[in-house]
C-alpha cells in the first residue's frame, strides 16, 4: 500500500517535477471544473493559510508522488468534500493497474480518518458515472448518493426575462423556509446524504484568485401564498464560468424555466462567461427548463458519500444515548 502524507511546503518540487512539469499520463478521479489544473491548486495548499479549509495529501511509492488528493474542511459544516482527487498511470489507455488503485484508496483512507477525527460525519466525493475508480470508492465505504448531470450554456445575448411575481432577495431570515422548500422537492436518502445533521447547504465561500474566486453569490426567494414558492442562488465568475441553482415548489413548476431565465440574464450581465447548472436525477422540471433555455449537457456524475460515527468525548448515561438514537 503507498504512503500517504500531508502536503507541505518541501513536497513542491516533487509535485511540479511529478505533476506540472512532467508529461507522464494522470487521471482526474475527482474533477475540477474551471481552468485552473488541480497540480496548480494542490501548489498552492502546501503552503499554510493561503487556501483556508482546504488540506492536502499525497500518496507515495518508493520515495516518487503517485498522486494528491485536496479535501475541504469547512469550520460550520458536519460534511468535508473531496475537491481534487489525481492519480499517476502507467498509460492512459489501460484499465488502472493494482498500484494505480491502491494509490487511491490510500489517498481516500487516509483523509477520512483524518475527517472522522475532526469530527466530521460524512465525506463527498464527485466522480464521473463511468469512472475508472468507481470500485475503489466502494471497497473504502462511499455509496452512491445521487445522479448528476451538469449543464452548460455558452455565453450569447439574453432577452430581458420581465418581473417574476414575488421574487426578492433573500435575508437571514429566510433561512427557516428555505430548508422547509429544500426538506419538500428534495428525497429523503439524499436529504440524509447531503445534510445528515440537518443543516441548510451553505453558501459558497470566496476563494482566492489562483484557485478561481470571484465575486460573492447571490440569493433570491419566491414569495408565494403558501410560503416559497422558489430560491434562487447565483454566483457570477467562479474559476471561468457563472454558476446557478434553484428550487422550486412542485405546486409551481411553472416557475422553474422563467427563475432560470432571470438567472442567466443576471450572470450575462456579469460577464459573458458560461452558464453551468447542476441537476439531479429527480429534478425533472429543472433538466426540461434548461434544455430549453439552450443548455447542453456536459458532464454526468454521481454524488458519492461516505459516513462516519460520531465521537463521544465524555460518558453517557446508556439510557440516555439510547433516547437520543432510537
Amino acid at each position: 500500500m503507498p504512503g500517504v502524507s500531508r502536503l507541505r511546503p518541501w513536497h513542491a518540487p516533487a509535485l511540479a517535477r511529478n505533476f506540472i512539469l512532467g508529461t507522464s499520463p494522470r487521471e482526474h478521479v475527482a474533477p475540477v471544473a474551471g481552468p485552473t489544473p488541480p497540480a496548480f491548486m494542490a501548489l498552492a495548499a502546501t503552503v499554510p493559510g493561503l487556501v483556508p479549509d482546504m488540506r492536502g495529501y499525497a500518496a507515495w511509492t518508493d520515495e516518487s508522488m503517485v498522486g494528491f488528493a485536496l479535501a475541504e474542511f469547512v469550520p460550520d459544516r458536519r460534511r468535508a468534500n473531496v475537491s481534487v482527487l489525481t492519480i499517476a498511470l502507467s498509460a492512459d489507455d489501460v484499465v488502472p493497474d493494482s498500484a494505480e488503485l491502491a494509490a487511491c484508496a490510500a489517498l481516500l483512507e487516509r483523509l477520512t480518518v483524518d475527517a472522522a477525527s475532526r469530527g466530521y460525519v460524512s465525506v463527498f466525493a464527485r466522480v464521473p458515472r463511468a469512472s475508472r475508480f468507481r470500485e475503489v470508492f466502494g471497497r473504502v465505504g462511499f455509496v452512491g448518493a445521487v445522479s448528476e448531470d451538469v449543464y452548460t450554456r455558452r455565453p450569447g445575448p439574453v432577452a430581458d426575462p420581465g418581473p417574476i411575481a414575488g421574487l426578492r432577495p433573500a435575508e437571514q431570515a429566510d433561512a427557516w423556509d428555505i430548508s422547509q422548500l429544500y426538506r419538500t422537492i428534495t428525497p429523503a436518502a439524499l436529504q440524509l446524504a447531503e445534510s445528515p445533521g440537518g443543516e441548510r447547504p451553505s453558501v459558497p465561500r470566496r476563494r482566492l484568485p489562483l484557485l478561481g474566486g470571484g465575486r460573492s453569490p447571490q440569493e433570491f426567494v419566491v414569495d408565494g401564498e403558501r410560503g416559497l414558492d422558489g430560491w434562487l442562488r447565483v454566483h457570477p465568475g467562479t474559476r471561468g464560468r457563472h454558476t446557478a441553482a434553484l428550487m422550486v415548489h412542485p405546486r409551481c413548476a411553472a416557475r422553474t424555466r422563467p427563475l432560470l431565465g432571470y438567472a442567466v440574464w443576471l450572470l450575462m450581465d456579469s460577464g459573458r462567461l458560461p452558464v453551468r447548472v447542476v441537476v439531479h436525477a429527480h429534478e425533472d422540471a429543472l433538466r426540461r427548463a434548461v434544455q430549453d433555455e439552450g443548455f447542453a449537457k456536459t458532464e454526468e456524475r454521481e454524488l458519492l458519500v461516505k459516513h462516519m460515527t460520531v465521537r463521544i468525548a465524555a460518558e453517557v448515561p446508556a439510557q440516555a444515548l439510547d433516547r437520543a438514537t432510537s
